[in-house]
């Protein structure tokens, strides 16, 4: 009896908690006159634009852009629709208020959502398919890439909207190849076409300028674990079988991307104790050549940096072009009124819209075919260099329980240049541990 009254104080607690996380944000009213009231779940930060502005050219962040087009939804839908944010502003956090609005029967009705998350949704019966309605909204799957497409389907179904790819890119500082002689005759800059000739660059780099070759956080964030999954898919193999029956880990590929890291790290091409901020502020203060990192970056190093900078496409070093990538979608939580359904539906229809303004304002792939090779993006700032990330991008496999995984491979990889911890032992134990969770 005292077990039973202590988990209820629990849940309650949870329940609670998750409902004031929930509150905290934005300080939207929850009434709506006239019409139906929706409750949006979601990340990207908080934004300072005012709920009039609707002209997404005015955004400078994420946050700014899907406030803004939230704006212009709620301003021109004439079916009396309004959407609402709940609070929560992080994504850190974000998925432990949301499960707890789940646990608590009181799920938002839109909720934004990564890709490598949803199967741990659906597998629950917590997410509506939308397939009943994408004809009806004038949704065409047809015209989403194929990765955007994987990211909302599980079965035959499909559980979401997509918004975009993003991916890693390499952020380079055109100066320092030119001065490295790095650059062809044209100046256009000369990335590495091969291990051998990654590590013959990094010297030449570090000979000529002083500075680091590579830059990326190898000790806060997962982009060591993304790095070394572009490495492995570049040879042909995987880290995790594609159904999540098997961890395939300890392998000859993924020694081999390990032995890559490692290397650069002890010949001092890259700085193994960088976290995001140090490789970032390294970077953009022209210390370092290339950095790492995704292509939410893109406009805010392009406004910032002070020198000549262009985001790439992460090169490809070995037998065939991949680089991590995932997606932002929209999804429909179950709702016990399924007439709410219809109301999102008409949000998430509008969204799919405005998928060029969201890879406009904020650097990621917009998910729709006839987008990515229209002409809105075209004059957009740096989109033409990268634009063929679209084409090798490449999800991790969508499975249950992938953050469990994603964590245990970080840290057993990163535990080979913190820690000195062998590579064959670090990759023998996260094939152990990562096995165990997938049983």
């Amino acid at each position: 009896m005292k077990v039973q009254k202590s988990l209820m104080l629990v849940l309650c607690i949870m329940v609670i908690g998750g409902a004031m996380i929930w509150a905290g944000g934005g300080g939207e009213s929850q009434i709506s006159t006239g019409g139906i009231t929706l409750s949006l779940a979601r990340f990207f930060g908080d934004s300072n634009v005012s709920d009039d502005t609707t002209d997404v050219s005015q955004a400078v962040t994420e946050a700014d852009v899907i406030q803004i087009l939230t704006n212009k939804f709620n301003a021109e839908n004439d079916k009396g629709i309004t959407v609402v944010r709940l609070g929560g502003a992080e994504w850190g956090s974000y998925y432990d208020a949301l499960n707890t609005s789940f646990a608590g029967g009181t799920p938002p009705d839109i909720a934004v959502m990564h890709g490598s998350n949803l199967p741990d949704y659906t597998a629950r019966g917590l997410i509506q398919p939308i397939d009943p309605y994408l004809s009806q909204f004038n949704i065409d799957p047809s015209d989403w890439t194929d990765p955007a497409r994987g990211a909302v389907m599980d079965g035959d179904s499909y559980f979401g909207v997509p918004f975009d790819l993003h991916a890693n890119l390499f952020h380079v500082n055109v100066d320092l190849f030119r001065q490295a002689g790095l650059v062809d005759d044209a100046g256009t800059v000369i990335l590495p076409r091969s291990r051998e000739e990654f590590f013959a660059q990094a010297e030449q780099m570090k000979e000529a300028t002083g500075a680091w070759y590579f830059a990326t956080d190898a000790s806060q964030f997962p982009i060591g674990v993304r790095l070394m999954f572009t490495l492995v898919w570049q040879q042909g193999s995987d880290l995790v079988s594609r159904d999540g029956s098997r961890a395939t880990i300890n392998t000859p590929e993924a020694r081999e991307a390990v032995d890559f890291m490692v290397s650069m790290f002890n010949q001092e091409f890259a700085n193994p104790d960088f976290n995001y901020t140090a490789a970032e502020e390294t970077f953009l203060s022209g210390n370092a050549a290339i950095l790492m990192n995704g292509t939410w970056a893109v406009d805010q190093y392009n406004r910032q940096a002070q020198f000549e900078y262009q985001a790439l496409d992460f090169p490809t070093l070995y037998n065939q072009p991949a680089v991590w990538a995932n997606s932002h979608l929209w999804v429909m939580p179950v709702q016990q009124k399924n007439e709410q359904y219809e109301a999102a539906m008409e949000f998430l229809a509008f969204l799919h819209e405005h998928t060029g303004s969201w890879a406009a304002g904020t650097g990621h792939l917009a998910p729709r075919t006839s987008v990515l090779t229209g002409a809105e993006l075209q004059q957009v700032a740096q989109r033409s260099n990268y634009a063929d990330t679209a084409n090798i991008a490449v999800l991790v496999p969508a499975i249950q329980n992938w953050q469990a995984v994603e964590d245990i491979l970080k840290e057993e990889i990163e535990s080979t240049w913190l820690t000195g911890k062998s590579i064959n032992n670090a990759l023998r134990d996260a094939d152990r541990r990562i096995n165990e969770v997938l049983r």
